[in-house]
């Protein structure tokens, strides 16, 4: 697929997330880590209502959260929900490489954690509800993408797509305070466990693993353009795309692709 022009190409360098070899405990670190931060930071308040938008389109109370590593922005969104909006949400979460201490997490928070892996361009027919990613969408190339976004819609589901990295160099600024967030927030990660510490305060491997993660992120985030010029491509009758920034006074914008069917509102 043919992508728009931008003055930042984007570069699908390798992740460490991604690949099969990572180690699974440096791999839960990471992912606990990006959960940690973004439920206490809450970087994704601003798209509770792109939410209930895409619960309400889809006739649905439950969520199926794909890419959830280590519980990811949903708990909390959830909770802002109910009290808000007075809107209990089904909660089930799921990854191609699952996470046995969010599972657990997961499970005390009354939600579910699938245990077995869930590709999110491959999802099973019989998991339903409104699809979210969070902070994933990136990891796609934009063919990829464009198939992940394509199956919702011939599923007839609402799905939501929500991204704080982008690519710009106020990205690539952010990225450069992350190894001073690893140490700040490691302490609020639990289980907090010696080898967490050692590899944070004594070998930086933590600091300096996910710093490199959160920069390759940064040089592969979509940009609203190309996501406009992805969904447009898509466009048909019965269901719509909406693309934009949701925004917070005192947080970071969060680009977003909403999918919501029209038949079923």
């Amino acid at each position: 697929m043919t992508q728009p022009r931008t003055p930042w190409p984007r570069l699908h360098l390798f992740e460490l997330l991604g690949q099969d070899w990572y180690p699974t405990a440096l791999r839960d670190h990471s992912t606990n880590y990006l959960a940690t931060i973004s439920q206490r930071m809450g970087l994704f308040d601003a798209v509770a209502p792109l939410l209930l938008r895409g619960l309400e389109a889809g006739n649905t109370n439950e969520v199926l959260d794909l890419g959830s590593g280590g519980g990811g922005p949903l708990p909390r969104l959830r909770e802002l929900l109910a009290r808000k909006q007075g809107r209990q949400v089904r909660l089930v979460q799921s990854d191609l490489f699952p996470n046995a201490q969010a599972r657990a997490r997961a499970r005390a928070a009354g939600a579910e954690y699938l245990e077995q892996p869930v590709d999110a361009l491959q999802v099973p027919a019989g998991l339903r509800g409104m699809r979210t990613l969070f902070n994933a969408l990136h990891e796609f190339r934009p063919d990829a993408a464009r198939a992940l976004l394509a199956d919702a819609q011939a599923q007839g589901v609402p799905i939501g797509v929500f991204e704080v990295v982008e690519r710009s160099p106020r990205g690539v600024l952010s990225a450069l305070f992350i190894p001073l967030l690893v140490l700040l927030f490691t302490p609020l990660i639990r289980p907090l466990t010696l080898p967490r510490l050692l590899l944070t305060y004594v070998v930086p491997v933590f600091p300096l693993t996910i710093f490199w993660d959160g920069l390759v992120s940064t040089l592969r985030a979509h940009r609203i353009e190309e996501l406009r010029h992805m969904t447009q491509s898509l466009a048909r009758e019965g269901y719509t795309w909406e693309v934009g920034e949701a925004r917070m006074p005192g947080k970071p914008p969060v680009t977003y692709v909403l999918g919501l069917p029209v038949t079923a509102a």
